[in-house]
């Protein structure tokens, strides 16, 4: 009969019982948050992630045979209520983006939650001359480390993203200034604010709505959908209409691909910071990756304020037919 542990080792021995449960309920957990993600970036993050999880429980019970010991869990509450955070979040009517950053933020929760777990757990076998569970702890601590970094990129990225988007767009915005859409509302902006040239300010930004909608009740009128409301497309002549008229090229983030596998796909925009991080691809590679992913793209045809709008985001087809296309698109 093996000798029951008792000090440090029955610390650590509790540790890895924690831990063991704790991966567990991550197993359960993530595949919940990657089907609720329409960023392109995070779902693959947390999917993959997954299989790292899936790694470090094996992990775990290599560890307690090394010890002489049957892999057994002990309930994790601290696990467990980050886990029943993070599904509350999940039954909140979030828009896209906001639903994105929580799961970064759940995502994060865990993973620090973690580390402080690991690290502890190292120590201990540390301690206590187990070299082979020290190695093994180390590994899945780095492991949470590197997941957690590769987080908060996402989680600065979709920040960023959103900030624009409050803001009417920030590539948007720059490319009005040169566009015929920003002379128009420059040329408005110093007149004498006389009616005449609010009415043509007001015509020339309807006129440069690409989807062909009425330009009157398309930009705030009290008759239809705002065209600063995004939209999703996913008919290829339609995205590459839209790109096109701003400029936009199709390109794939530098590093994400290899082989055969464009990697993850972006639209580049002239003057955007991108240029160090995007590498242009053809359209029909663009669209390959598009389609077997199955997205869509959310766009915005104009700002609340009427210039022509680069604001996008691919998003996954589930949640654009989710949110529905605008009603005005459809009407005559």
């Amino acid at each position: 009969m093996a000798k029951k542990p008792e000090g440090l080792e029955q610390l650590l021995v509790e540790d890895l019982q924690d831990l063991f449960d704790a991966e567990k309920q991550l197993v359960r957990a993530l595949p919940k948050m990657a089907k609720a993600a329409s960023d392109e970036e995070l779902g693959n993050a947390l999917r993959e992630h997954l299989e790292v999880t899936k790694g470090q429980v094996t992990r775990l019970e290599q560890i307690f045979e090394s010890m002489e010991m049957r892999a057994k869990s002990r309930p994790c509450k601290g696990m467990k209520g980050i886990v029943e955070e993070g599904q509350e979040q999940l039954q909140e009517d979030h828009e896209a983006a906001i639903m994105d950053s929580a799961l970064t933020a759940s995502a994060r929760k865990v993973e620090h939650y973690e580390m402080v777990g690991y690290e502890s757990a190292r120590s201990l076998a540390q301690q206590l001359g187990m070299r082979e569970a020290a190695q093994l702890l180390e590994q899945t601590l780095r492991e949470e480390m590197q997941t957690d970094k590769q987080l908060s990129q996402i989680s600065k990225r979709l920040l960023k993203e959103s900030g624009r988007t409050m803001s009417g767009g920030g590539a948007e915005q720059e490319e009005g200034r040169s566009s015929r859409g920003g002379n128009s509302r420059s040329s408005s902006s110093k007149a004498n604010g006389s009616k005449a040239s609010a009415r043509g300010a007001s015509k020339s930004a309807g006129a440069k709505n690409a989807s062909g909608k009425s330009g009157g009740k398309s930009n705030g009128g009290r008759g239809g959908r705002s065209s600063a409301s995004a939209e999703p497309l996913t008919d290829h002549e339609e995205i590459r209409q839209w790109a096109e008229e701003r400029g936009a090229r199709p390109s794939c983030v530098r590093g994400t691909g290899g082989g055969n596998d464009t990697g993850m796909i972006r639209l580049d925009f002239p003057g955007y910071s991108g240029e160090d991080s995007l590498e242009e691809i053809s359209w029909d590679d663009w669209f390959e990756k598009f389609d077997e992913n199955g997205l869509a793209l959310l766009v915005q045809q104009t700002t609340a304020r009427g210039q022509k709008s680069n604001f996008n985001k691919l998003v996954s087809r589930q949640t654009a037919e989710s949110k529905g296309r605008p009603k005005a698109r459809a009407a005559r």
